[in-house]
């Protein structure tokens, strides 16, 4: 037998990241007293207050679940939806139905290249009566609580099937990376800059990935509301513009993780700089993170024909430095840490935050920096 790959984990990290897209696309549609919620009634939820559930005297409409308002539900199909699927999904939404949750839209929204053709209604109302009625499954599936709502009743069970699909939307989207641009482009001011534009919107987008994962973590839904959406926006928009180019550091730092065992990273010179500073294992990768993110921020700078803004930066984190050094050795207390520890510390007006600051210097220990590069052991010393 030929042996086959197991694809299954990666087509269902697809779908996730595929359910986070779509996500970020309905933000981009809030407005007042509105939230988009992440795994509450649906894959995702767009919900937009009712009167009677604001409070005017309220700067912020609560950001919970609540079983009042008007729900958008979007299931979020990243894969050909078979016969079996497309029950399921019916069955889902039969239950949603009934509930209290005012459902305006049952929308399923699937990527174009899958060839779905939205036709979950292949069974009329008779025959998925009759499908419910004859199961035999065991209590707690979908359908076995569909069938113990309407097993008497199928004139019931036949007019939610309608309401369902009066109700039902289909949205085969082509590209929602192009449509979400579209949809983000007053928000974050696309005309004006476009470079600018596309770092404020992949700095949302990570953002909102990031608090999706850590709400999964936490066996939470996700919700934001219509609030959070512009302060984020807000925010995002004053970090990055044609003069400043801030990343978060703490999105940063939840990104990316340093494996201090990586051999091409222990035989690296920044490494190397720093064992010689005697730093604990957990500093050492809090350092050499300072020097990824000034790169991934020099990168940025440099996007935005910015070239100038690196070199400032980096001309003065090298004479600062220099002058630390000579400090040092004039108060007889020059070691490599104190090096490290008194350069980090010296003022760079240029550096927009402190972790941009330190990083410059992590990034100047580099081997293929030509000019102005840092020791904090001196070469003839180092134990390369």
């Amino acid at each position: 037998m030929t042996f086959q790959l197991d694809q299954s984990g990666i087509n269902s990290l697809a779908g996730f990241a595929y359910q986070i897209k779509v996500f970020g696309y309905y933000a981009f549609d809030l407005g007042e007293d509105m939230q988009v919620e992440f795994e509450t009634i649906e894959d995702v939820n767009l919900k937009a207050s009712t009167p009677d559930q604001i409070d005017k005297h309220s700067q912020k409409f609560v950001c919970k679940i609540t079983k009042g308002g008007v729900n958008k539900a979007i299931q979020v199909k990243h894969t050909s939806i078979s016969n079996a699927v497309a029950q399921q999904m019916l069955l889902n939404w039969i239950l949603l139905e009934h509930s209290s949750y005012n459902v305006e839209k049952y929308i399923l929204f699937t990527d174009k290249s899958y060839q779905n053709d939205g036709n979950i209604f292949s069974k009329d109302a008779k025959s998925l009566h009759k499908i419910v009625v004859e199961s035999n499954m065991q209590k707690n599936a979908t359908i076995s609580k569909v069938k113990s709502l309407y097993e008497t009743d199928y004139k019931e069970f036949e007019k939610v099937y309608n309401q369902i699909q009066y109700k039902f939307q289909f949205i085969n989207l082509e590209d929602i990376d192009v449509k979400t641009d579209d949809k983000a482009s007053l928000h974050f001011r696309k005309a004006a800059n476009l470079i600018v534009f596309r770092q404020r919107l992949n700095e949302f987008l990570q953002h909102i990935t990031l608090k999706i994962l850590n709400a999964i973590e936490n066996k939470e839904p996700y919700i934001l509301t219509y609030q959070e959406f512009i302060n984020m926006v807000e925010d995002i928009s004053k970090r990055f513009t044609q003069e400043v180019t801030v990343p978060s550091y703490s999105n940063f730092k939840k990104v990316n993780r340093i494996d201090l065992k990586d051999s091409k990273l222990s035989t690296s010179r920044e490494f190397i700089q720093l064992k010689s500073c005697g730093l604990p294992d957990h500093l050492l990768k809090q350092n050499l993170l300072y020097g990824m993110y000034y790169y991934e921020t020099a990168l940025k700078y440099m996007e935005n024909n910015r070239v100038n803004k690196i070199e400032e930066i980096e001309e003065t984190t090298f004479e600062g430095f220099q002058n630390v050094k000579f400090s040092l050795m004039q108060n007889k207390n020059d070691t490599p840490y104190n090096r490290l520890e008194k350069t980090k510390k010296h003022p760079n007006s240029h550096a927009q935050n402190d972790q941009i600051k330190y990083g410059s210097s992590i990034h100047l220990t580099k081997e293929d920096i030509e000019e102005n590069q840092i020791s904090w052991e001196d070469d003839e010393n180092a134990q390369y």
